[in-house]
């Protein structure tokens, strides 16, 4: 159903959740151009592309279109970071109803079946359009721990948690991580050394994160394969989430100058980022 893009024929795969979270990433950082670089067919005739992807229970349009001029209109409900974290919250199948709960709380009125979402940049527009499968059976209880997430969503740790702490790192929002992802009996005592861990797997690898405060007066060596970012380990994160291929996994890595080798990533590898006075680690074990 996808038409060929040329990100897709240069990776040599489909379309899927990725690229849903690659172009609203690319609409936050207004760099629309990129957009149709990566992924506007070679036979359009206009700046307009269509990606749909299947993630049971869900079907999920993306409408993305360059019009003539600006438009104004109530339709816009939202914005591309918004509508990233709906995306990443399907993907990681969290339950339809805190996911309605998440969208009414931004006070968007939407019908639940299908959710549109909408927004405009300029003279670019983008729609997301969720149709949702009624399952075959109540979802499996899942076993949870005591951090305030797990609690106020009533949810375990999954690898949309390993994204929002990332980028909580990267805004430099180290106590939004230790309140959001700490356990409460470590919260409840003042002499426990303040750290997360977030173990699930991600695609077919065991993934493990940890973050924790680092002096800020002694010297940090950092060990190889070096001081990755969070966006690099996003990126990989996400690939082996929809389990792109080692090689594409390791582009990500290299392309910033990270010493990994394909061995490493077909087996298990370290990421690690040091910054002012957070220290957060990533281990990858391939299962």
């Amino acid at each position: 159903m996808n038409l060929p893009s040329p990100i897709g024929l240069s990776e040599n795969r489909e379309i899927d959740g990725f690229d849903l979270l690659e172009v609203l990433g690319l609409m936050k950082e207004y760099n629309r151009q990129e957009i149709w670089r990566r992924y506007l067919p070679a036979e359009s005739a206009t700046e307009s592309i269509s990606m749909y992807v299947s993630a049971d229970p869900y079907f999920v349009e993306t409408h993305i279109q360059r019009m003539q001029r600006i438009i104004l209109t109530e339709k816009f409900n939202t914005n591309p970071f918004f509508m990233q974290q709906v995306v990443q919250r399907i993907m990681a199948l969290h339950d339809h109803a805190l996911i309605m709960e998440k969208i009414r709380q931004q006070g968007i009125d939407t019908g639940e079946n299908p959710i549109s979402l909408s927004c405009s940049l300029g003279d670019t527009i983008i729609d997301l359009i969720i149709h949702r499968n009624d399952p075959p059976g109540g979802s499996p209880e899942r076993p949870r721990g005591t951090s305030f997430i797990e609690q106020a969503e009533n949810r375990p740790l999954d690898v949309y948690d390993l994204s929002s702490t990332l980028y909580l790192s990267k805004q430099d929002e180290t106590e939004a991580i230790f309140q959001r992802y700490q356990g409460q009996g470590r919260l409840a005592d003042p002499s426990a050394r303040p750290e997360v861990n977030i173990s699930c797997i991600v695609g077919d690898y065991s993934v493990h994160l940890h973050v924790h405060y680092i002096p800020t007066d002694e010297e940090i060596c950092v060990p190889p394969p070096g001081n990755a970012s969070a966006l690099t380990m996003h990126q990989v994160i996400e690939r082996m989430n929809f389990r792109h291929s080692a090689e594409l996994i390791l582009k990500e890595m290299q392309k910033v100058g990270l010493s990994v080798t394909l061995e490493q990533v077909e087996t298990g590898f370290t990421l690690q980022r040091y910054v002012n006075n957070t220290a957060l680690r990533v281990d990858f074990k391939r299962m």
